[in-house]
């Protein structure tokens, strides 16, 4: 009877295999060479899986989008993983060993790997788990049905909660109802906007809204690390604009981050070309929901402990928030001036963030202003102190501000200073 039972399974999941073609299969995850090293190793010498791809990776190589991350979940515990691997001299890390996580590193490549598990109890931030050999027991303990879909090194998917149906319709279901799922981890709630906006197919489910309602407070007791973290996933989704113009998302969102009080801009952001889209960063985008000529955006940056190259980078974009509203600022005079002053990544900031924040920015040849900071030279000042020296200033004060007095001249000529400009500057020094 259980071989019977198992053909059934098996021929279910060819099926399923076959019925979503090329570029909705797992070929892109199963022609990792480095993932096979692991299953061959992992697998050695059993009749039964004992690894498999799971989550995101499996999620995004059925929905034909590109992975990065690969999740794999196996029945060995962790000191088993790590025997069966060292023994072939390859690299396991102890991520997160209480809780079944090893990461294996091969060619650079990274695998989380984490045993089967359920949970005994939450917090709402953390779960204490035992291990488990039951692959639809791990299901149950995952937010999504989209997110427990399994599959093999052959292709063969596992789908004990119809994930895949889910994911064809465009229905992001929780797993068990969702009061259950938030209680046990409140990022869920963002998780769930970042799969509504970039997989559903229909509007919300009223009974997921009304729990994420009655729970958002909960968010309160994650670490602002993952928020943050998951808010930069959040931002990177292909129509990032669809979660503000969607009512019920928009309330959410705005009501957990009311500083992306902007997302208007992305409306424009929309309209961009592919190869100009593909100039702006996660850090970019995030600077046109949040940022004004305010410096509000010191708070987000403190509350989220954000990186100090944030920090600066939209520390000059504020700064200059008011001059990208001035014609003169759209010219290659005063381009390469900001180079000089600052640098050629700030400038390029600058003029990506003005197309989205200046309704008039097709009167601005902003393609070909991106164009000249690359080619660009950045001058070099010729004026030293050892000139002045020869004039006769002495090391102080005096020299300091007569040799940022002229640099300041030389810019605003437009790089160029002459020996008569010299002379006259420097000639009213001899007379004193």
């Amino acid at each position: 009877m259980f071989k019977k039972l198992k053909n059934i399974i098996s021929k279910t999941d060819s099926f399923l295999y076959k019925k979503f073609g090329t570029d909705k299969s797992t070929k892109g995850l199963e022609n990792i060479k480095e993932a096979r090293i692991i299953f061959t190793y992992l697998n050695e010498n059993e009749r039964e899986d004992r690894v498999r791809f799971v989550g995101g990776c499996v999620r995004k190589s059925i929905s034909g989008e590109s992975t990065d991350d690969i999740d794999l979940a196996t029945i060995l515990e962790p000191n088993e993983v790590k025997k069966r691997l060292n023994k072939e001299n390859i690299k396991v890390i102890d991520t997160g060993i209480s809780h079944g996580t090893v990461t294996v590193i091969i060619n650079k490549k990274k695998f989380e790997i984490t045993t089967l598990r359920k949970d005994v109890s939450t917090d709402g931030r953390h779960a204490k788990v035992i291990f488990t050999s039951d692959w639809r027991e791990d299901a149950l303990r995952r937010d999504f049905t989209i997110n427990a879909i399994y599959a093999d090194i052959q292709g063969r998917i596992f789908d004990p909660l119809n994930g895949i149906s889910d994911l064809q319709n465009g229905v992001v279901k929780f797993i068990g109802t969702p009061d259950e799922r938030i209680q046990e981890d409140y990022l869920r709630i963002l998780r769930y906007f970042r799969f509504f906006t970039q997989y559903s197919k229909t509007g919300h489910n009223e009974e997921v809204i009304r729990s994420i309602k009655k729970y958002i407070n909960g968010l309160n007791k994650v670490s602002n690390e993952r928020i943050f973290d998951e808010l930069n996933k959040i931002i990177l989704l292909k129509d990032l604009f669809s979660l503000f113009s969607n009512r019920t998302s928009n309330e959410i969102i705005i009501n957990i981050f009311p500083q992306l009080k902007y997302y208007e801009r992305l409306k424009i952001f929309k309209t961009l070309n592919k190869k100009l889209k593909s100039k702006y960063d996660n850090n970019l985008i995030l600077g046109l929901l949040i940022l004004d000529q305010s410096n509000d955006y010191e708070y987000f940056c403190h509350k989220y402990k954000t990186s100090n190259v944030i920090k600066s980078r939209f520390k000059n974009i504020s700064e200059n928030f008011e001059s990208l509203k001035n014609k003169k600022f759209y010219t290659e005079a005063n381009i390469k001036k900001l180079i000089y002053l600052s640098n050629k990544n700030y400038v390029k900031d600058l003029i990506l963030f003005s197309i989205c924040e200046n309704a008039k920015k097709n009167n601005y040849p902003v393609e070909a202003l991106l164009d000249y900071v690359n080619i660009c030279k950045i001058p070099k000042f010729p004026v030293s102190g050892d000139y002045l020296k020869e004039h006769g200033y002495k090391t102080g004060q005096v020299l300091g501000k007569k040799l940022k007095s002229l640099e300041e001249k030389w810019i605003e000529n437009n790089f160029v200073i002459d020996n008569k400009m010299l002379e006259k500057s420097l000639g009213k020094r001899n007379e004193n």
